[in-house]
């Protein structure tokens, strides 16, 4: 169902009982919601007992340290899904941004970062091979900078034509600091499930501050599966 937007509600995303809106370039449209299957897989649970962990560590955080969480927070507001500015919690950020350090083996980090996000990657292409296994990411600037590395998200899109691949997401790899270009993911059926030449693919490749866990916009590529 497309619905046309007026003065009263400019924009809508997101679910609303049995009714889900969202958009893509043809305009707004109302579709039937869908409940989200939940495997249980041993990703999901690692990923639930970091986050448990890291919540019960805000607990015992020092007072001067959540004030600087807090003041990092109300500074540096994240985008909402319509293009809004929202303002997280001083402990939402310190989970948020831990959450990536542990992800990839890094210490938690006490303090927020001191200096600014990463910028986006100038340019980004990727080829994922069906024989290989693997997406080999090319990438500008290259070497990254000293504490940076590449943070890889991925999804194969059973519908090619969507555009909303956010809730699709998953974590695929990260390369280490100073990381150059022409990084191999390796081991995508793993991550995506068996690989079929032509399928689509949805990369996001992030920079990520390996010290901070602060993370840049993501550069989209969407590639096909090549032999």
């Amino acid at each position: 169902m497309k619905v046309k937007l007026g003065p009263i509600v400019g924009q809508a995303s997101g679910s609303i009982g049995a009714l889900t809106m969202s958009h893509n370039r043809y305009g707004n449209y109302g579709r039937q919601r869908s409940i989200p299957v939940q495997p249980d897989t041993l990703k999901q649970q690692n990923a639930r007992t970091r986050f448990g962990a890291l919540s019960a560590d805000w607990a015992t955080l020092g007072e001067p340290n959540r004030l600087a969480w807090k003041i990092w927070a109300q500074n540096n507001p994240m985008v909402d899904v319509l293009g809004d500015k929202r303002v997280l919690t001083a402990a939402a950020c310190y989970v948020q941004m831990n959450c990536r350090l542990n992800l990839i083996g890094e210490p938690t980090s006490d303090s927020p970062p001191v200096v600014p996000a990463p910028a986006a990657l100038n340019s980004c292409s990727i080829v994922v091979s069906k024989a290989s296994n693997n997406a080999l990411v090319t990438f500008a600037p290259t070497p990254l900078g000293a504490n940076n590395g590449i943070f890889v998200r991925a999804c194969k899109m059973a519908v090619p034509t969507i555009n909303y691949v956010k809730n699709l997401m998953r974590f695929a790899a990260c390369g280490g600091k100073a990381q150059t270009t022409d990084y191999s993911v390796a081991n995508l059926d793993g991550i995506l499930g068996t690989l079929s030449i032509g399928e689509t693919c949805v990369f996001w490749v992030h920079v990520l501050d390996e010290v901070n866990g602060a993370i840049s916009p993501p550069r989209q590529v969407r590639t096909s599966v090549v032999a």
